[in-house]
């Protein structure tokens, strides 16, 4: 964290923060900020280094009109997916919701999530961090230094990066086939 920022500060004609909370009005505004940066991007991009799958036990009486809650694990930002496993390991896309802690379906036997937490930073890609370290330049440029128009260039300029790292990360997941053939599709292409 104290690197980017450093990268950032330095990038802007700043002085770096040499040790974390060191009460300056910079530290002060882009440690404020890290969380709706970093956490924000986290759960729009579908980055590889974020995503963790857990099945949960731990039940709950559920709400919202579901029998049953499972209890979230502290570090997950949010729920991407939420299935069942069969006995012989197939999943089943279940009706699910989720609040600020549970996650709430019809199952008394558990159910498996797939989720985001914020990763260690030597996980994240360098377009990923570029892209962190151009939106903290523009909070500087606009609330240190007050360049309205340069901030916007350089929240455009953090867009383009983000956009890189979810590209890249796209591309790290092995490939689907757009289009499966039905039973009919394949059964007409067999006869020849």
């Amino acid at each position: 964290m104290l690197g980017i920022m450093n990268a950032a500060l330095l990038a802007q004609g700043q002085l770096e923060i040499v040790a974390e909370n060191d009460g300056s009005m910079e530290y002060r505004t882009l440690f404020r900020n890290w969380p709706g940066i970093v956490e924000s991007e986290l759960e729009d991009g579908a980055y590889y280094f974020t995503r963790v799958e857990q099945n949960l036990v731990t039940r709950a009486p559920g709400k919202f009109g579901y029998d049953d809650a499972y209890l979230t694990p502290s570090a997950a930002i949010h729920v991407r997916r939420c299935w069942l496993r069969n006995s012989q390991g197939h999943d089943i896309n279940v009706d699910w919701i989720q609040d600020g802690t549970h996650v709430h379906l019809n199952n008394p036997d558990g159910c498996w999530i797939e989720y985001v937490e914020v990763g260690a930073q030597n996980l994240w890609s360098a377009n990923f961090c570029m892209g962190v370290q151009k939106r903290c330049e523009a909070i500087i440029a606009r609330a240190v230094r007050e360049e309205y128009r340069e901030a916007e260039g350089l929240d455009q300029a953090a867009e383009v990066y983000f956009q890189r790292a979810r590209t890249n990360s796209s591309k790290a997941r092995s490939a689907q086939p757009f289009y499966r053939k039905g039973p009919i599709a394949s059964a007409r292409h067999r006869r020849g």
